[in-house]
């Protein structure tokens, strides 16, 4: 869930962005993005099978073979990342106006 902190006269808003991939609300695979249990977004990809959280925070989206068929990433500075399965990733981040 994100939520506003002023710091230095800077507005800041951060939140947690959750990345899955897996059989999507219209029955097809594809990848889906929630933010604190509401969804924020999905894309039909037949190709996608499991997820990995790069060294930069990145998520990439690899195919049955395990291959990289691209990398996701959010806008802002990315502050943490958590692998929570090969189906699921977690990501901090905030952004600043």
């Amino acid at each position: 869930m994100a939520d506003s902190v002023t710091k230095s006269s800077t507005n800041l808003m951060r939140g947690s962005l959750t990345v899955r991939v897996g059989v999507i609300r219209d029955g097809t695979q594809g990848i889906s993005l929630s933010m604190g249990g509401n969804l924020m977004g999905e894309w039909t990809d037949s190709r996608a099978r499991t997820l990995s959280l790069t060294n930069d925070f990145k998520v990439a989206i690899c195919g049955e073979d395990g291959k990289r068929l691209y990398l996701f990433s959010v806008p802002g500075r990315t502050l943490s990342g958590e692998q929570l399965s090969n189906a699921e990733v977690k990501l901090d981040f905030e952004l600043s106006d």
